[in-house]
């Protein structure tokens, strides 16, 4: 193994567990920060994150490696979101209402936005899952950073329509 391969393959490694620990916490943070409390806007700028990441996985990494840690990056977030807003808040809420007391909405409501994000996430994972059956088509191409860049907003409206239903 030469030297430069060892640093492309370490450069690669730290860039995967970096981003995956450190998902949930920038996605949390982001999306309790100023810059989110226009939907729209928070949505525009976190598929410009989604756009970004893409890229700069593909850039350090093969594209199969890239698309997996994409999905990983979503699944990290959306178990966090379970674990660290939605179940806390259920159990906050619960116990008020059993003391007769009046549940705390805006935990509902925080609850209710990263639920829907979840929503949100999965069918993008869900497609880079597929994805991996169309190499040539998927992560094999030149152009593999756009191409997952598309099936997240693909995903995206996919899960808009099913919110719908």
């Amino acid at each position: 193994i030469m030297v430069e391969d060892l640093a492309n393959e370490t450069r690669a490694i730290l860039l995967g567990i970096t981003s995956i620990v450190l998902a949930w916490p920038v996605y949390n943070l982001f999306w309790e920060s100023p810059f989110a409390k226009n939907e729209i806007v928070g949505v525009l700028l976190s598929f410009g994150l989604v756009v970004l990441m893409a890229f700069g996985l593909t850039q350090v990494m093969g594209g199969r490696a890239a698309y997996i840690h994409m999905g990983a990056i979503f699944g990290t977030i959306m178990t966090a979101n379970v674990w660290m807003i939605i179940l806390p808040a259920q159990r906050k809420m619960v116990a008020a209402l059993t003391t007769g007391e009046q549940p705390d909405l805006a935990l509902a409501h925080r609850a209710k936005l990263r639920s829907k994000h979840n929503t949100f996430m999965v069918v993008p994972v869900v497609l880079i899952m597929i994805s991996n059956h169309f190499p040539t088509a998927t992560y094999g191409t030149t152009m593999n950073w756009l191409v997952l860049s598309l099936l997240v907003l693909v995903g995206w409206g996919a899960a808009r329509v099913l919110r719908r239903a």
